[in-house]
């Protein structure tokens, strides 16, 4: 396995969102119950794992697992001393039958995989009776902006999903349109209590740097620069499409929205 991941990119974006992170634990309702114990499943360096549970005394035992070898490696050293935490390297589709969690937590993972709603279906069998799944995933329909006359937006998420997302073994699989979808799988799979929650961020009232941070997080990792198995043509064809859109960004009456959508149910 390899560093697919660039781990400073997620650390950032886990801190920028921390807190409808939060915010959608605290709706979930498991934070009432004593002795909690959660798995993290994508859980990087156990950077953001840390931010969102750490700071809870009635969670006990906080597992988190990733397939990314070197993020597993940094996690392991970073809480060698915190007998709470526990990093395993491990596929989601390898967790022990016995094992059983109050809270599953699934941050940008679900789209990822081949078949969510099997994983779905298998991890409603590793939750307590009390027990919650929280899913935080994307959805490329849900962004938006104006005026965008020569639909750069859309021309770019072409690009990425038909020469270049595929190309990737990290990607290969993803869907970007999961967020919509993920209300079905969860009843599908017989979830109950099902809740949904969007976080919402646009360029209203923003500073440029800020509307610069806002299109390097949601749509600049579309770059094929430095990727492998992309050709030059693609690659240069995408940084002139992400160019010329990052040059609308700057514009004051340019618009732009995106949301990030979460999910919580029951077993």
């Amino acid at each position: 396995m390899n560093n697919n991941w660039n781990l400073e990119k997620l650390e950032r974006q886990a801190a920028k969102n921390q807190k409808f992170d939060d915010y959608v634990l605290n709706m979930s309702g498991i934070l009432k119950y004593q002795n909690l114990n959660v798995l993290d499943v994508g859980c990087s360096n156990g950077f953001k794992t840390k931010l969102l549970f750490d700071k809870y005394d009635n969670i006990t035992y906080i597992k988190g697992i990733d397939i990314d070898v070197n993020a597993i490696k940094e996690a392991k050293e970073k809480f060698k001393n915190d007998s709470r935490y526990n990093f395993e390297l491990k596929d989601i589709c390898d967790l022990k039958r016995e094992e059983k969690y109050d809270i599953i937590n699934l941050s940008y993972v679900l789209q990822h995989l081949e078949n969510p709603e099997k994983v779905l279906i298998n991890l409603r069998e590793k939750l307590t009776d009390r027990g919650v799944i929280i899913i935080k995933v994307p959805d490329d329909s849900f962004k938006f902006c104006y005026p965008d006359p020569e639909d750069l937006l859309h021309k770019i998420f072409d690009l990425y999903e038909k020469q270049i997302m595929i190309n990737q073994n990290v990607t290969k699989n993803t869907d970007r349109y999961i967020g919509k979808k993920v209300y079905g799988y969860l009843n599908n799979s017989k979830f109950k209590n099902i809740k949904l929650f969007y976080s919402i961020s646009d360029t209203v009232g923003k500073t440029l740097e800020q509307k610069m941070q806002l299109f390097n997080s949601s749509i600049a990792f579309r770059s094929a620069i430095n990727r492998k198995n992309i050709s030059d043509k693609t690659k240069t064809e995408m940084k002139s499409l992400l160019d010329k859109l990052k040059n609308q960004f700057s514009k004051e009456e340019f618009y732009y929205t995106m949301s990030v959508l979460y999910y919580i149910a029951n077993k």
